[in-house]
């Protein structure tokens, strides 16, 4: 695990999948590829909330991320998105749910970093130096979704599948947003897909 003096709550975890766990996901992500609907986050990308094996892993994997941040967190949705060659990823910040964030590197032909700027108290950019993190497939990056923006330069592969665990700080501010929302894992919820942070959520 690394971490830098500035984020300190961007760290990453080799091997956050075993090798018989990453080798399911990639065939499971190859079966369900085809259905997948076009993101209108980011260009030239598929997505789905909410999927069955991804909120499997939100669930099974909160005691490793609980151990790595020192936090104990509650479970509220997972993302998984597919970006194809020139896809991008916008600068943005997180919303609520997503105050403590895993992206898992789930397949990618070329490596891809993902880049952190502090936010202040307003919510807006620091001034300081941004900082990066590549992973491999297996490897996860966990951040804190609401403290920094970030984003992805254009993709210059061909394919890269990622998956997105989110969960909040059990003794936190967001703890109404568990589950996002939801009655149950694995359901739908069409108005939680595109939000961006609010001002008022602060």
């Amino acid at each position: 695990m690394t971490t830098r003096k500035l984020y300190p709550m961007i760290k990453t975890i080799p091997n956050f999948l075993s090798k018989e766990e990453l080798k399911l996901a990639q065939q499971y992500w190859a079966l369900r590829e085809p259905l997948l609907q076009p993101c209108e986050q980011c260009p030239n990308a598929v997505s789905a909330y909410g999927d069955f094996l991804s909120e499997t892993f939100l669930l099974n994997k909160k005691d490793l991320v609980e151990k790595v941040t020192g936090e104990s967190l509650l479970p509220t949705y997972a993302f998984s998105r597919m970006y194809y060659s020139a896809s991008i990823l916008a600068k943005h910040s997180d919303r609520p749910s997503c105050e403590v964030s895993i992206t898992l590197n789930i397949e990618a032909d070329k490596e891809w970093p993902l880049w952190f700027v502090k936010l202040d108290k307003n919510n807006k950019p620091m001034k300081v130096e941004p900082c990066s993190l590549i992973t491999k497939p297996g490897d996860a990056a966990v951040y804190e979704g609401c403290g920094y923006e970030h984003w992805r330069d254009p993709y210059e592969g061909k394919k890269c599948m990622q998956v997105f665990l989110h969960y909040v700080k059990a003794n936190g501010r967001y703890t109404a947003f568990a589950k996002d929302g939801r009655k149950h894992f694995g359901q739908m919820k069409e108005d939680a897909l595109q939000k961006v942070w609010n001002p008022a959520w602060q």
